[in-house]
């Protein structure tokens, strides 16, 4: 068995933290500098108490997701601990980058249009140019991320160990880690398409979101010698 990764949800809550502090000492900055409430004090005040709770909230979440993956990678538990060879990694990173390419382009479009209606719509209401502006403005902000997010995923993949570990609660997969337990996530379907090159086995979540109930796919690439071992898993959680 090859040496451990390195938790890197740890790192996530070391720098909360120091940021978490940083806003909590915002609090008193008024004080400090004797700053008027009026004058500024109080917005001050407000806004770092509330990056303070925001800060507590995620350093509780990744804390729980720190142990909970230092839990899965000391053990001997897990229901799959997969190394897999660099050629099947790598063909699986290049499948992994087309299928986010794909949904990223698919969703921008539907958003574009959805976005372009929109404000010739407004326009029309208002009859004010500006809506549509606005709306195309929007879809402008979004072909960076849209474009950008699937490359720095595969930049990610391509740095972390090739190593695939699924346990009841959670994956882990490409130097990130997904869980089902926590904050009213679940596993909705688990299925395994051995059509594909590599083979993938897909854990489907759901979570919840600010925009309302969200889908997100892992995708975990099955070593041709482990194809018994990804049935018997679809075959564990129900699907």
């Amino acid at each position: 068995m090859q040496t451990k990764p390195p938790n890197l949800q740890w790192r996530v809550v070391r720098i909360w933290t120091v940021f978490t502090f940083l806003f909590l000492l915002g609090c008193f900055t008024p004080g400090f500098f004797n700053i008027d409430g009026m004058d500024g004090g109080f917005a001050i005040i407000t806004i770092c108490g509330f990056l303070v709770i925001c800060g507590l909230v995620v350093i509780g979440v990744y804390r729980y997701r720190a142990r909970q993956l230092d839990n899965m990678l000391m053990s001997d538990q897990n229901l799959a601990w997969w190394e897999i060879e660099k050629p099947l990694w790598n063909d699986f990173i290049s499948l992994d980058f087309a299928k986010d390419k794909a949904i990223s382009k698919g969703t921008f479009l539907l958003i574009s249009i959805i976005s372009g209606v929109l404000g010739v719509v407004l326009s029309l209401i208002f009859k004010d140019i500006m809506m549509l502006y606005i709306c195309l403005g929007i879809i402008v902000f979004l072909i960076i991320p849209a474009f950008t997010f699937p490359y720095f995923r595969k930049r990610k993949k391509l740095r972390s160990p090739a190593l695939v570990i699924v346990s009841e609660n959670s994956v882990y997969v490409g130097g990130t880690y997904f869980n089902w337990d926590i904050l009213g996530a679940r596993l909705k379907h688990v299925q395994l398409n051995a059509t594909e090159h590599p083979a993938i086995l897909q854990f489907n979540m759901r979570y919840p979101a600010r925009t309302g109930i969200e889908n997100y796919e892992i995708r975990v690439p099955v070593p041709a010698n482990k194809l018994q071992e990804a049935y018997a898993l679809q075959a564990h959680f129900g699907f």
